[in-house]
């Protein structure tokens, strides 16, 4: 059974007979039984009765020379500037600093909206409570070492609530 999707998008081949027997069988089949179906089919068909009736005008034999005549003229056209600056390497140059200060803008409003969410992101956080660094950083292997030593040093700075 064929769906209504596989259907229409074979109403073309349909109407050509460009169908294996197979298919075509499956179509009528098909069609008989669905009316949306059909409607579209007969759609194509005054379609197709439409524009059998178009009178198509005469091209005239020269006609692929006039076309590329048109074409050719239209390339010339188009590789002149459009532009008329005042140094050749002006308008490179311009387009190379107006990509500069564009990405110099994007990266100034990253880092400002950066440093914004960071400050406002550091005023909201609650002051931290005394932690014992020792079980908070997983430092017990530190806390046997001897007073003056960078590791008791550490120790020390780690326990500090003020972070100094």
């Amino acid at each position: 059974m064929f769906s209504c999707v596989r259907v229409r998008r074979q109403l073309g081949a349909y109407l050509d007979g460009g169908l294996s027997q197979n298919r075509q069988t499956a179509m009528e089949r098909h069609l008989a039984t669905c009316r949306s179906c059909r409607a579209a089919l007969e759609s194509l068909r005054r379609l197709e009765r439409a524009l059998q009736a178009v009178e198509v005008p005469f091209a005239g034999s020269d006609l692929t020379s006039r076309i590329m005549a048109k074409a050719r003229k239209r390339q010339n056209i188009s590789t002149e500037p459009s532009v008329i600056c005042l140094h050749h390497g002006l308008g490179s140059m311009s387009r190379i600093w107006t990509f500069r200060i564009a990405a110099a803008a994007v990266l100034a409003f990253g880092l400002t909206v950066g440093s914004y969410m960071g400050w406002s992101a550091g005023r909201s956080m609650a002051p931290a409570a005394h932690v014992d660094p020792l079980n908070a950083y997983n430092l017990d292997y530190l806390g046997d070492a001897p007073d003056g030593s960078l590791a008791r040093s550490y120790l020390a700075l780690a326990s500090n609530p003020e972070g100094y």
